[in-house]
């Protein structure tokens, strides 16, 4: 092997070796694009839809969602290319002799986001302080590593144009479940004949819960899948590609996958609450607050029991709330808890994205990260459940309505009124 094979890893550009003037240079060869016969100025609409789908069903954060982004326009103008550098092709100009995928693995939208986002989530939990950008250079080894951030502006409005925005409810009266995509669009008509008491959303997922049954579909349009049975069923939740639920002794049931088998039960019983997150499985278990990272992971206290009534996790944040109200929240699973964020009173915790969300005396409030300042978004001791997506949204059911909005400081918008709402969940 030569000793400059390692400066390609993946779809990179060579190195070119000259002989000048009695002398060994490095020169940097053409982009790939040099090598296709011709390359579309913009964007396949499709892949980029493909690629968000794909991040999104992983459970991205937003750096590594606009790392992908980053890279396809950078690569391919987010083009699935039959053409490239050497035997680079794809959006993401992924090469065979590398160890991508086959050709047609890698012609595969899909398939090569999958593979570009799994080398991305890693690389951003080994280097924290990354940009995008340099989490896309991480993976792609280009000899031209600042081009990634330099398209952030690009990359960004690629993303905002099929980014989810999907906002779903549960009736309080039949358990109807209602979804859709926009803030402003109308609601279709109900997705189930009734009987949920819960809703999730992840991704292009939606999950709901009946008293004896978990359901899911991809996308509003899709088919219903049953995915557990049995009476009691405590709680459900989805991450990515991953579903986890509680049935009626309390054990949690875990599977990476919607159409594998379940895991054997992780854990002993009693648990009333799962949550999912990049990875991580916590749960609410005999008063106590548990989670481990990954389905075969060991299990760590993260709070003892018997005094923890909510629990959340948010990447490498997680948070609870205790039988006095008193919200506690850390980075870092190994990390001591610091002091209580608020003065007592919360029944609620939920994170996302930085931000902190608490129902506290029947009101809501969130601050932006653990050190941040409070504020109330809603008050009037009517708020019955919370929500929170990226991009700043906020949700709330105040006095049985579903209220929104997209920004701490904006004004609500009323998603259904009625004083008929038990459940709500955003996805953005």
């Amino acid at each position: 092997m030569s000793k400059f094979s390692s400066l390609r890893r993946g779809p990179r550009r060579l190195l070119a070796l000259l002989l000048t003037a009695g002398a060994l240079v490095l020169v940097p060869a053409m982009p790939a694009q040099a090598d296709c016969p011709s390359i579309p100025p913009d964007r396949d609409l499709a892949v980029t839809q493909i690629v968000y789908q794909v991040g999104s069903e992983l459970g991205v954060s937003d750096k590594v969602m606009l790392a992908g982004f980053e890279t396809g326009w950078v690569e391919s103008r987010m083009n699935n290319l039959n053409c490239g550098d050497q035997d680079s092709l794809g959006v993401f100009q992924q090469r065979p002799s590398q160890g991508w995928g086959t050709p047609a693995q890698i012609m595969d939208v899909r398939f090569a986001s999958n593979s570009f986002f799994t080398r991305a989530k890693n690389s951003e939990a080994a280097n924290p302080g990354f940009t995008a950008g340099q989490i896309a250079q991480d993976v792609q080894r280009s000899a031209h590593p600042d081009r990634y951030d330099a398209a952030e502006g690009k990359a960004r409005s690629m993303m905002a144009e099929v980014a989810i925005q999907r906002f779903a409810f549960v009736n309080s009266g039949a358990g109807q479940v209602f979804a859709k995509d926009g803030s402003h669009s109308p609601w279709p008509g109900a997705l189930n004949g009734g009987g949920a008491s819960k809703v999730v959303l992840s991704g292009q997922w939606i999950g709901i819960m009946t008293s004896d049954t978990f359901w899911a579909k991809s996308g509003i349009n899709g088919a219903w899948k049953l995915m557990a049975s049995g009476a009691g069923m405590r709680d459900i939740a989805i991450d990515g590609d991953r579903f986890a639920f509680a049935n009626s002794a309390g054990q949690v049931l875990v599977k990476d996958g919607a159409d594998s088998p379940w895991s054997t039960p992780i854990n002993g019983g009693d648990a009333t609450k799962v949550v999912l997150d990049d990875g991580w499985i916590g749960v609410l278990q005999g008063g106590g607050f548990l989670a481990k990272f990954g389905i075969f992971g060991g299990w760590k206290v993260m709070a003892g029991g018997p005094d923890v009534v909510d629990v959340a996790i948010d990447g490498s944040r997680f948070a609870f709330v205790n039988s006095a109200g008193f919200v506690f929240a850390k980075d870092g699973a190994d990390s001591p808890w610091p002091g209580a964020l608020n003065g007592g009173g919360a029944t609620r915790v939920e994170l996302e994205s930085g931000w902190i969300g608490v129902i506290q005396g029947g009101s809501f409030l969130a601050k932006f990260d653990i050190f941040g300042t409070w504020k109330t978004l809603a008050d009037g001791g009517g708020v019955t459940d919370i929500a929170l997506g990226r991009g700043g949204w906020f949700g709330f059911i105040g006095s049985g309505s579903f209220f929104a909005k997209q920004g701490a400081d904006n004004g609500w918008l009323t998603m259904a009124g009625g004083g008929q709402v038990r459940d709500i969940a955003i996805e953005t």
